[in-house]
This record gives structure tokens, C-alpha cells and sequence, in this order.
């Protein structure tokens, strides 16, 4: 052996013995009675098709001090050893290493540290075409809907007493009042099979006129308003999901870490600022060795959950590929070469924090421990754990799972396969201990209307249900407790939306003058705030000026407005609405020249 090797061979005994020791002694750290325990790593040990990009995350049963922060050993058999960040998240529970630069292809990974004997396998060379990208919503649009439309973007206000204002491509709808429906505007985003068929987003009153509209460069999905008072929408042509504050402007966007690609099901907005968003993960799999006849080179998708922190950093990330079999697809050809067996559609917080995750292709509702990724129980399909009572129908191809409270959930069932085929909106009430799901109520439409693809169930604060049926016609359908049609909107042949949502909304700006003098209330910054915001009222001369505040339901809130100060017709108006609940108010300002009003987001 000449010096040279001699040296190398020095070199990685040493390596080898830091890094044992390194497990060794953090090892021996977590086994300390009174150490916090690892309860959640990502990668899950002994992953395959892990993402060059991702990062690892430990989560402890019990908080972390900043100081105390554990060391990560990581090498790749190819790439070697990674330098990177560890960071303690603001639950003091959850450590993240991003490695500073990614991993390889096709390599094999070992982690040393807190994590123990950690290892994990790169997927193999990036799937040919869009496997890797958001994909259309099901298979009787997929081939058509993933194309973009050639429009541009409109003027996003309109006055909704100016049918002219409307362009010709904007849909047209046909709505049918047959009751007294809830309170609240539509919200829906519009696509369509056909490529010359102009997207867009849109707020609708009852009968279809829209208050606000926005034509798409490619087709939208999931258009609603978010807890925090912000509208969430996917924007197909940019494949993410976009934020918009009360002038329509757009101020945020969630896309998926570790090289995922951001799926257009679901975004949920949480109240401690993290985001849950879900990807599908295409790769290539033998399925000779699983299925008899099955394909060598099947492109295969898997469904990914993640949970993004209020700095957009991976904190929890669920892969489908730990924890479910290909095989649990429930009418998926798997001699095929193409096999998407899961379908993630939903994602729910239940009333205990953990995840419910719809699977459409597993005809399955599973839900997710958020502290440890281990699967609690899973409801319908091949796997199911639970005895349905009063229903021997049970779902299928469902989607839109939403708890209700109080045990309650409901959920749209596409009812593929039924016999005959044929949707509705289900209620269950599930016992978690016995492990029972009880039908309670359903809504059957007379006739029947088959969604084949997406769909989607909204129980409203009045007790209506508002139903959207996917492809089937009519596409929205408002019910009341009894079961009795309220509404029924419809969209032209071949437009669709994927899920409709009827919410409390403020128009952006009011304004009515009754003088020719000029006035001008300028926009309140910040928008959204925490606590105070300030705006600007501008008059061609001085006035007493009254600012009132009021919520959706019209409620005045007092003693909102600690000062007001003026100086030669202009004023300094702040606000205060520390204490008062996060959402959407309605600020107005009225003078002797008129009044305006701002619609306003409070954060708590």
C-alpha cells in the first residue's frame, strides 16, 4: 500500500469512527429517561423514491432546547457527505437539517445523529412528462384539461350593475331560486374540456352575476376564501397555489418543498400560520413484481401530504409510498403502464388535529397521526376498518371528506361504481372507538345526476347544504335541512367547477358622493394586520368624519377607533381591533362630501 492509500484508507476509518460515534453518543442522549424521544422522522427509514431535494425532519415527544440543538451526519453513496441547517421549529419539537445541496439520483442515504441508524434510497432518474406536476383532477378531463387556454387577464372589478361590463367570454349561468338559500356569495372557479374555452375565477350573487370575475391564462381550481380572510386559489399555469388580499392583488403563494410540485386539490390555511397542500410523485416501478402481467416500466403515482411552517419550511411530510400498497387501488388496471392508485382529493383537520386524507382511487378515507405519520385508522375501500350502518351502499371515487363536528362528516360520493352509476351528498357519524360510520342524511337528486370526476359537499351555518356536482348537471345545488331545493345554478355545457363555496363577502369598495367635491379614503396598511391599521381620508375641505366598523353579519364594533386627526382636509384614521376576532370587516368612513367604505383583514 503506497502513502497515498495508506492515507485514504486513514481518512474513512476515521470518518467511520466519528460517525459511529456520533450515533453512539446521541443514542445514548435519547435514552435518558428524562431526554425527549424521536416519535417521526421523514424520510421514514428505509424510504424509496425519495426526492434529491428533501429534507430531514425529526419531531420529539417533548421540547428541544435551542442549545442543544442534535448534530446530522448525513452521506450519500454518491453525492458524499452534506453540510447543512438545523432548525428548531417554533413548536420546540421539530428539527429540520436542510442539506445545502441535493442529493443524487439513484443513491442510497445514511444518517447519523439523534436519528439514529437512519437510511433511505433517491428515487431513481426524473419520470418523462408531467407524472411530476399537478395532473388533471380525473380521467374524463385529463386529456383536455391540461392544456392552456391562450386568454389574458381582465380588469378583476366589474360593477355588477353593468351587464355590458361582462366579456363575451365570460360563462354564461343559468340560476333557479327556489327558496330562501343562505347567506353569502358564490365562489367558484370555471374550466372547461375544451382549450378554447376561457377560465375563470368569479364571486357570483344567486343568480349569477358576478361582483368580481378574473379570466385565467390556464385553468383554475379550489377558488375560496381562507380562514384568515384571504382568497386561495391554483393557478394551472404557474402550478401553485396563489393568495389575494381585499383588492383582488395577489400577496402570497404556496408551493410544495423538497421537489414536489404543488397538486391542485387542496391548500388549507391554518390559525397558526403553517399551510397543508398535498403533490402527486410519478415514478417508475417494476410491477412485474407485484401483479402477475404487470408492467416492468409502469409509471406509477403516489400521493405526498405536507405541512409548510409560516416560513414555507417542510415540518411534517406524509408519503404514500410508506404506508400504503399499490394493490389498494380499488378499479385501477395494474397490468397497465400507467397506475395512479391512490388520488389524493382532501385533506381535513379533525377535531383532534389529526389528518383525514381522501383517496379517490382507493374508494378510502384514511386518517393521519400529525405528530408520528402512522396511519390511525382507514374507512372504505379494501382496507376498511369500520362497520357502515344504515348504508349498504357505501361511497365510491368520493371526494371532499369534511368534519362537521360532534362526530359528523360528510363527503361528495361520485359513485362511480355503483350500480347504476349514479352521486350524492352523504352524512356519516362516525364512532372512532367502535369503529361504526352511521349514515345520518344524504341528498339524492331527482333525477339523479352522475359527477363522474370532482365534486364537493358544504354543510352552511344555516343548516343548508350546498352541493357541487363535478361534471354532472346541474353543476351547484343548494339544499335545506329537510332536503328540499333552494338553488340550482348551472354553467354552460362542457364548463365545470370543481367545488363551489358559498361564503360571507364585503365588496372591496363602496362609495357614494353627495357633493362635487372630491374624497378619497386611501387603502389601510398593512392589509391584512394584527391589531392596528392605519388609512388616509383625503377631502377638498375640512369635515367632521364618522368611521364606524362592522363584521359580516353587519354587526357594529365599538370603540374600534382610537384617533382621528386632521389637518386642512386631510385625516389620519386608525384603527384598533386588537382583541376582536380574526376575519373580514367592513370599515366606513363617512363626511359631508360622502361615504366610502374599505373592506379590511384582521389576523389574529
Amino acid at each position: 500500500m503506497n502513502a497515498e492509500a495508506a492515507l485514504r484508507a486513514c481518512a474513512r476509518t476515521w470518518a467511520f469512527v466519528v460517525f459511529s460515534a456520533c450515533i453512539l453518543a446521541c443514542s445514548a442522549v435519547s435514552a435518558r429517561a428524562d431526554a425527549p424521544r424521536v416519535i417521526y422522522r421523514s424520510p421514514s427509514p428505509g424510504a424509496r423514491y425519495v426526492r434529491p431535494e428533501s429534507n430531514l425532519i425529526l419531531r420529539f415527544d417533548g421540547p428541544i432546547e435551542p442549545a442543544s440543538l442534535p448534530a446530522f451526519t448525513v452521506e450519500g453513496s454518491v453525492s458524499g457527505a452534506h453540510a447543512g441547517r438545523t432548525t428548531l421549529s417554533a413548536d420546540r419539537q421539530t428539527v429540520v437539517f436542510q442539506p445545502d445541496t441535493p442529493f443524487a439520483w439513484g443513491e442510497s442515504v445514511q444518517v447519523g445523529g439523534t436519528a439514529g441508524d437512519l437510511s433511505f434510497s433517491i428515487a431513481g432518474a426524473p419520470v418523462v412528462g408531467a407524472l411530476r406536476t399537478a395532473r388533471a383532477d380525473d380521467d374524463p378531463l385529463s386529456s383536455s384539461s391540461q392544456q392552456i387556454p391562450g386568454s389574458s387577464l381582465l380588469d378583476p372589478e366589474m360593477d355588477p350593475n353593468s351587464a355590458s361590463a361582462l366579456p363575451a367570454s365570460f360563462p354564461s349561468i343559468q340560476s333557479t331560486i327556489y327558496g330562501t338559500p343562505a347567506p353569502g356569495m358564490l365562489f367558484m372557479a370555471s374550466f372547461a374540456g375544451n382549450p378554447s374555452i376561457t377560465p375563470y375565477l368569479m364571486i357570483t350573487d344567486n343568480s349569477g352575476t358576478p361582483m368580481f370575475y378574473r379570466a385565467l391564462n390556464g385553468w383554475g381550481l379550489d377558488f375560496k376564501m381562507q380562514p384568515n380572510g384571504l382568497l386561495t386559489y391554483y393557478d394551472a399555469s404557474r402550478l401553485k397555489f396563489f393568495e389575494m388580499d381585499s383588492s383582488f392583488t395577489e400577496v402570497d403563494s404556496f408551493a410544495c418543498g423538497n421537489g414536489y410540485t404543488a397538486d391542485e386539490h387542496e391548500l388549507r390555511l391554518l390559525p397558526n400560520g403553517h399551510a397543508l397542500l398535498m403533490a402527486y410523485d410519478g415514478e417508475n416501478v417494476d410491477m412485474s413484481e407485484i401483479v402477475d402481467g404487470g408492467d416492468s416500466q409502469a409509471d406509477v403515482v403516489g400521493c405526498v401530504i405536507q405541512e409548510l411552517d409560516e416560513n414555507k419550511n417542510v415540518v411534517f411530510q406524509w408519503r404514500s409510498w410508506d404506508h400504503f400498497q399499490i394493490t389498494d387501488a380499488t378499479n385501477e388496471n395494474l397490468q397497465g403502464d400507467y397506475i395512479d392508485y391512490v388520488h389524493g382529493n382532501a385533506i381535513e383537520v379533525d377535531e383532534d388535529g389529526n389528518l383525514l386524507l381522501s383517496s379517490r382511487h382507493m374508494d378510502e378515507i384514511t386518517k393521519i397521526d400529525r405528530q408520528t405519520g402512522d396511519i390511525i385508522w382507514r374507512w372504505g375501500g379494501k382496507n376498511n376498518q369500520f362497520n357502515f350502518l344504515g348504508d349498504t351502499l357505501q361511497f365510491s371515487h368520493q371526494h371532499a371528506i369534511r368534519n362537521l363536528g360532534n362526530g359528523h362528516y360528510v363527503l361528495f360520493d361520485n359513485g362511480n361504481f355503483h350500480n347504476p352509476p349514479y352521486s350524492r351528498a352523504v352524512e356519516y357519524v362516525l364512532n372512532q372507538q367502535s369503529l361504526t360510520a352511521r349514515q345520518v342524511w344524504e341528498y339524492r337528486n331527482t333525477p339523479d345526476t352522475f359527477g363522474a370526476a370532482m365534486g364537493y359537499v358544504q354543510r352552511l351555518d344555516n343548516g343548508n347544504t350546498l352541493i357541487t356536482w363535478g361534471t354532472g348537471k346541474p353543476n351547484v345545488i343548494e339544499v335545506d335541512p329537510n332536503g328540499q331545493k333552494v338553488m340550482e345554478l348551472s354553467l354552460p355545457a362542457n364548463v365545470f367547477t370543481y367545488r363551489a363555496y358559498r361564503q360571507e363577502w364585503l365588496p372591496a369598495t363602496t362609495s357614494a358622493s353627495t357633493s362635487g367635491h372630491r374624497f378619497m379614503l386611501s387603502a389601510n396598511l398593512p392589509n391584512p394586520f394584527r391589531g392596528r391599521t392605519d388609512m388616509t381620508l383625503r377631502t377638498s375641505r375640512p369635515s367632521p368624519v364618522s368611521v364606524r366598523v362592522f363584521d359580516t353579519r353587519g354587526r357594529e364594533l365599538k370603540d374600534v377607533v382610537p384617533q382621528i386627526s386632521q389637518s386642512s382636509g386631510t385625516y389620519h384614521v386608525q384603527l384598533d381591533l386588537t382583541g376582536h376576532a380574526g376575519g373580514v370587516y367592513l370599515c366606513q368612513v363617512t363626511t359631508v362630501d360622502g361615504t366610502e367604505s374599505r373592506r379590511i383583514v384582521h389576523l389574529r
